[in-house]
């Protein structure tokens, strides 16, 4: 049987042997040289054997390095994101009436930056339970990626009708009460909040921020206390303060 090689192998091969042979020739002693030469007319000089020999491995190293990129190609690295989303789609291949599965999967969706099937899978479980907090809650981050501002709100809300102590959504619906300058509107929302979870420094700086822009500084500055009192590093509190005139 012929044994097959890839191209840039066989040369690389030819390469080695006329080398080998070319050394052989030119490394011939005194008892081979033709008629009217010494040894030392037949000498090679060490640093142009040297010489070659890096050429040689240089072209092999070339040779080898093809090689490789003709096998392997060019192939797009898959994304753990799209692991995930590959992983959740067989399992609903099983289930396919499972919420639980197209919540994981919407997530999966969502975290891969397709925001739209994303949402599809927050409806469908939506659809099977209107006061999911999870499906709500991520729906409405997946409207907010889209620069879907209302849709966003509308979806936050839903999850504080269910659940008015839910930090995350109050936390999301604050922060865009900030941008809208509704700070009414932010204070009657992450209010329910704080007060379940008064360890969430974030919560306790966005309180703080509504007081402050509604001219109560006593109640700004309480909250950006417990807010630094939560989290020492949080710049935003130590700067309301500032704000306020407050030096720690």
């Amino acid at each position: 049987m012929i044994a097959l090689t890839a191209p840039g192998e066989r040369s690389l091969r030819a390469d080695r042997v006329s080398l080998k042979g070319w050394i052989d020739r030119m490394s011939l002693t005194d008892d081979r040289t033709p008629s009217g030469l010494d040894a030392q007319d037949n000498f090679i000089p060490l640093w142009l054997m040297v010489l070659v020999l890096v050429l040689l491995l240089a072209v092999m190293g070339i040779g080898g390095f093809v090689i490789r990129g003709v096998i392997a190609g060019d192939r797009p690295a898959v994304t753990r994101e799209q692991l995930e989303v590959v992983s959740w789609l067989k399992q609903i291949n099983t289930h396919p009436n499972d919420p639980q599965l197209h919540l994981g999967l919407g997530y999966a969706y969502q975290q891969a930056g397709q925001y739209r099937k994303a949402i599809a899978e927050y409806e469908f479980v939506l659809n099977a339970d209107p006061r999911d907090t999870a499906a709500l809650y991520n729906r409405g981050v997946s409207y907010q990626l889209l620069n879907s501002g209302e849709e966003a709100k509308a979806s936050w809300q839903a999850v504080l009708k269910v659940d008015a102590t839910h930090a995350l959504a109050a936390k999301a619906l604050g922060e865009y009460y900030v941008d809208q300058r509704d700070y009414r509107s932010l204070v009657a929302v992450v209010t329910p909040a704080v007060q379940a979870h008064p360890e969430m420094a974030d919560l306790q700086y966005l309180l703080g921020l509504g007081y402050e822009k509604q001219d109560e500084p006593k109640l700004a500055i309480a909250h950006y206390r417990l807010a630094l009192t939560y989290a020492p590093g949080m710049t935003d509190a130590r700067a309301g303060l500032k704000r306020l005139g407050v030096t720690e």
